[in-house]
């Protein structure tokens, strides 16, 4: 009965070590340090190293008393403002060559087209669908142009703070 309590406790002890230190053997070996878990020479140097709690070692020392560093953050908002703002650019370009493309086919009206939209010529159903076109394009224009302003002022105050 006393073997196997014995043999119990020796089985376990691996398992419940109560040292809070680890034991790190320095070697030299042809001019070369080595460190070891094991003696790696007769005149390895024993050092002992204390179990650190993570979080304790890297847990700031001076306590956070509500101040913020919202640089990263601006300059990432910043960012996704540049992306927006290319990102409107280049629909008002779309825009502009979808405009272009449509005005020309306008331009290819014929009679029997003016005469289906009540036009009395060629030029007044070109005029009138010419200005409808225009005043479609030139409002979806003007909505992201003043979204590329607002963006502009947004990226400004966010570039000036410190």
């Amino acid at each position: 009965m006393i073997r196997f309590i014995l043999l119990s406790v020796c089985a376990a002890v691996p398992f419940f070590t109560l040292a809070q230190s680890t034991t790190v053997y320095k070697c030299v070996i042809k001019g070369v340090t080595t460190f070891s878990q094991t003696p790696c020479a007769k005149d390895a140097q024993v050092i002992t190293l204390k179990d650190m709690n993570v979080i304790e070692a890297y847990k700031s020392s001076t306590p956070d008393k509500g101040i913020s560093d919202t640089s990263v953050d601006d300059y990432l908002e910043v960012q996704q403002i540049e992306r927006e703002i290319k990102r409107l650019e280049l629909s008002i370009a779309q825009s502009q060559k979808e405009y272009a493309a449509k005005k020309q086919q306008i331009d290819y009206m014929t009679q029997d087209k003016a005469n289906r939209l009540g036009a009395s010529s060629i030029a007044d159903a070109i005029a009138t669908k010419t200005n409808s076109l225009k005043q479609a394009y030139d409002a979806s224009i003007n909505q992201m142009q003043q979204k590329i302003e607002s963006l502009k002022q947004r990226q400004q105050q966010l570039s000036q703070n410190p």
